[in-house]
């Protein structure tokens, strides 16, 4: 059973992979267009209004669907169960809101954020039935609908939020492609789940969930609370300029890590729940995601990192210059992410979800004791206290995935080590490139040049320190260059495949 297990794995995480690759791309020209139309300002009004639902929708959509995944013995009557708590969330919860809409935009001192607020408030009930229908299919792994349904939704809400900016050129061009990209979704997800609604539910259905979903709903709730806060206390002391500088960079480095990280720390839960009676098949499981994941991951935030201050005001505009440094924090906050985010899939799938209560406990205390040091001294300084906390909770989740499933400090930082080298290395050549050949007038085409060198040099690198995959690397790169693709993507994926079993 493990080994078919893992192979339907691999193959989830190769599917997970070309969708989060296939909406990186979308999401990021649609940044990069709609950055480019509208201000900083009207940015931070869009960001304010959804950190405020983000907080009922991790209860609405975002929790109790994985009770459906973690369960073995599912039945129908969980399915009605999760559906009816969460419609109900989401329904009392966007009420709620409405109503409290004056007071948040004034406590944020913007008044816009009322009206943006109460509209956006929509992705709750959208949300809510969604997540049903979404468990169904990843607790089979059913990857291959996923892939379709995430590609279909970024690329269409893509394309309606850039000609939204154009018409509209303000704000509610973003609520409309986020509202667009939900009922997409919901609509893909539906079809394909063969999913039709129902009510008939006990107590029982009921109460065989509550605890789990007890944990999981307070850790994913604080998990957000630990995302938002930082924004939240900048809206309030700073305003919506300064929201919109801090999210952009927030939101690439979110993106990245969707593509980078997000294949593997998506099939993280449901592989673990499979293999949690088998704890050598688990940390063979785990090794391989920290491997692979580390493999892309290091080397495209360490070239972020030295391309940054050319790339963003090139791409973005000059408008979003003050966000540089920003995104290079969180370009070095995301060397820790190949670790943490499959942990904390780990943890869920294993019945344990108390253990991220513990640890975004932690990450909020030591959030809220940094921020209040340093978010006087300006948007730096509370982007190095993130940095700062994200240490902590590192040290403190590499440590409790020890002590829970056996998996050895040691051995979670020997996974992704030869990655990590081989980046570094990466890393100074590009930095020795950008710093002393000059680019002129000409610094798009120098990002460009940039990027290409780092792409030739990362695989050299790797050689030494992963000969075997390194060779097999170089062996495809020739194969391509001889006009063959698709003997070259097998040579790959081959030698990937192999690395994964």
């Amino acid at each position: 059973m493990a080994p078919n297990l893992l192979r339907k794995a691999g193959q989830a995480v190769a599917l997970n992979a070309v969708a989060n690759w296939t909406t990186l791309i979308g999401s990021f020209l649609s940044v990069v267009v709609i950055a480019r139309i509208l201000t900083p300002e009207e940015y931070g009004v869009f960001v304010m209004a959804l950190m405020v639902v983000m907080l009922p929708e991790v209860l609405a959509s975002g929790t109790l669907g994985d009770a459906l995944v973690q369960r073995k013995d599912l039945r129908p009557g969980h399915v009605n169960s999760v559906f009816l708590q969460s419609i109900l969330i989401a329904i009392v919860s966007w009420g709620v809101l409405i109503l409290l809409a004056p007071w948040i935009a004034s406590a944020f001192g913007e008044p816009t954020v009322a009206p943006v607020l109460i509209v956006t408030g929509a992705i709750l009930p959208i949300g809510a039935i969604m997540s049903v229908p979404a468990a169904i299919l990843q607790k089979d792994l059913r990857y291959k609908e996923i892939t379709v349904i995430d590609i279909v939704g970024t690329v269409s809400a893509a394309v309606i939020g850039i000609i939204l900016a154009l018409v509209w050129r303000n704000e509610w061009a973003l609520v409309g492609m986020e509202l667009s990209r939900r009922v997409i979704r919901l609509i893909g997800f539906v079809y394909f789940a063969k999913w039709v609604p129902r009510t008939q539910s006990s107590w029982s259905d009921f109460h065989e969930l509550v605890r789990f979903n007890l944990a999981n709903g307070a850790s994913k709730i604080l998990q957000i609370f630990d995302q938002v806060l930082p924004k939240t206390l900048i809206g309030m002391t700073l305003g919506s300029h300064a929201v919109g500088v801090f999210n952009l960079p927030e939101r690439l480095f979110q993106q990245a890590n969707q593509a980078l990280i997000s294949p593997f720390a998506a099939v993280a839960m449901p592989v673990a729940s499979a293999m949690q009676d088998n704890r050598e098949n688990l940390h063979r499981a785990m090794d391989s995601a920290i491997r692979m994941s580390a493999l892309l991951a290091y080397p495209t935030f360490m070239g972020a990192f030295i391309v940054a201050p050319l790339a963003i005001p090139v791409v973005f505009g000059e408008q979003w210059a003050p966000s540089v440094p920003i995104f290079q924090i969180y370009m070095v906050i995301g060397l820790r992410a190949p670790i943490t985010s499959i942990i904390l899939g780990v943890f869920r799938g294993v019945g344990r979800p108390d253990v991220v209560v513990w640890i975004t406990l932690t990450s909020i205390i030591a959030t809220a004791v940094l921020l209040a040091f340093t978010y006087q001294y300006g948007l730096v300084a509370i982007a190095l206290s993130l940095l700062a906390k994200q240490v902590i909770t590192f040290v403190l989740s590499t440590w409790l995935v020890q002590r829970v499933v056996g998996f050895t400090v040691m051995r979670q930082l020997i996974a992704g080590s030869s990655a990590f080298f081989a980046s570094c290395v990466m890393g100074l050549v590009v930095w020795l490139f950008m710093d002393f050949v000059p680019h002129g007038t000409h610094a798009l085409l120098h990002v460009i040049a940039a990027i290409i060198l780092g792409a030739l040099v990362y695989p050299v690198a790797l050689y030494f320190f992963m000969p075997r995959l390194g060779r097999d690397i170089l062996r495809g790169v020739r194969i391509l260059l001889s006009g063959k693709p698709r003997e070259a993507l097998r040579t790959l994926r081959g030698s990937l495949s192999e690395r994964m079993a």
